[in-house]
C-alpha cells in the first residue's frame, strides 16, 4: 500500500492501537497527529500527501489535510522515505529542520518513549513507494 494513503494510516493505526508497549507509553496524550508530506515532481512523486490520525485511542484516522490538528510533522517525501527506511532517525529529521514539527513541543518530549515505539511501529507498515522512492 502507498505511504501516506488512507489504507497506509488505517494499517498504522491498527498497529498502534493493538501495541500494548505503545499504549502504555502514550496514555494521556490524547492528541491529534497529522503528516503533510510535499511532492517532488522531479523524482516522480507528482503530488503533496497528508493523513492523520487520533492519538493513542487511533480513534479517528483520515486522508489529506484536516485543520486543527494539535501537531503536524511536514517535509520533503524524500526525507519521510529516509525515515520510513530507517536511513535517518525521526530525532534527527527533526532537529537538523529537515522536517517540521507544529504542536505543543513541550507536552511531545514528554512523550518520547511513545515518540520511538510510534516510529518504530512506522517500520512494520507495509510501505509502497512512488517515483524514483520505489
Amino acid at each position: 500500500m502507498y505511504v501516506f494513503s488512507e489504507e497506509w494510516i488505517y494499517a498504522l493505526a491498527d498497529l498502534l492501537k493493538n501495541d500494548e508497549v505503545y499504549q502504555q507509553k502514550a496514555k494521556d496524550f490524547d492528541s491529534s497527529f497529522q503528516f503533510v508530506v510535499k511532492a517532488n515532481p522531479a523524482r516522480g512523486v507528482q503530488n503533496d500527501l497528508a493523513c492523520g490520525v487520533n492519538l493513542p485511542q487511533c480513534d479517528k484516522i483520515w486522508a489529506g489535510i484536516q485543520p486543527n490538528t494539535d501537531y503536524v510533522m511536514s517535509g520533503p517525501y524524500e526525507t519521510f522515505h529516509k525515515i520510513l527506511k530507517g536511513k535517518m532517525g525521526a530525532v534527527m529529521a527533526i532537529t537538523t529542520r529537515k522536517v517540521k514539527v507544529q504542536g505543543n513541543l513541550a507536552k511531545l518530549l514528554k512523550f518520547t518513549g511513545a515518540i520511538n515505539r510510534f516510529v518504530e511501529l512506522l517500520g512494520q507498515v507495509d510501505s509502497e513507494f512512488e517515483g524514483d522512492f520505489k
